[in-house]
């Protein structure tokens, strides 16, 4: 007695070349990295948290009142006194940390070229917040701000011909924490199980 057992691999051959091409052509799979990435990154962001979890530094107090003075209108420079809805812009600002206007963390972006996947910001300034000033000098040096058409700097409500800036602290941007990792590991499984299905 025996048993005659018939492996036909025309199925299997077709799913493999499915993900051979897959693989091949990968910007299909690579938008939808960029897409996931951009999500968690900006739901960070949005947290005031750096890639690992721990909380940006908070805003300081000059920079908060450089917002109150920025957001009033001439009639407060005259009375002194700040507008209620003023308060509650910078009560705001205060809680979204590097979100002034959003230019900056609005210009997070990812773009696929062939087989690469490009995550970051178009705005140079984020530079200056991932890494912080002191790591372009001397560990947290300060620096000195003149001004470069008018004769003095106004902020807050100061005029000063000089400014000496005590550095911007770094708050981490962008990373790839294990968090990121395993969700990369996610989109691509879930990408190649479609795949497969299609080829059902």
């Amino acid at each position: 007695m025996q048993f005659t057992i018939e492996f036909q691999a025309e199925h299997l051959a077709r799913a493999m070349e499915a993900v051979r091409l897959e693989i091949a052509t990968p910007q299909q799979m690579l938008g939808s990295l960029g897409e996931s990435l951009l999500r968690v990154n900006q739901e960070r962001h949005d947290q005031g948290l750096a890639p690992d979890g721990t909380k940006w530094k908070e805003l300081s107090p000059t920079t908060i009142g450089t917002a109150v003075w920025n957001a009033q209108d001439d009639s407060f420079r005259e009375r002194r006194q700040m507008s209620l809805a003023t308060a509650k812009k910078v009560q705001e600002k205060k809680r979204r940390i590097l979100y002034a206007n959003g230019d900056m963390l609005g210009s997070f972006n990812y773009q696929v070229q062939g087989a690469e996947l490009k995550l970051g910001f178009s705005d140079q300034k984020a530079v200056w917040h991932h890494f912080g000033t002191g790591t372009f000098g001397p560990k947290g040096a300060a620096y000195t701000i003149t001004p470069k058409k008018a004769k003095a700097l106004a902020f807050g409500g100061l005029f000063r011909k000089r400014v000496t800036h005590p550095g911007i602290p770094a708050r981490q941007l962008v990373g790839f924490p294990s968090s990121d990792q395993r969700l990369v590991s996610d989109v691509i499984e879930d990408h190649l199980t479609a795949v497969l299905n299609r080829v059902r």
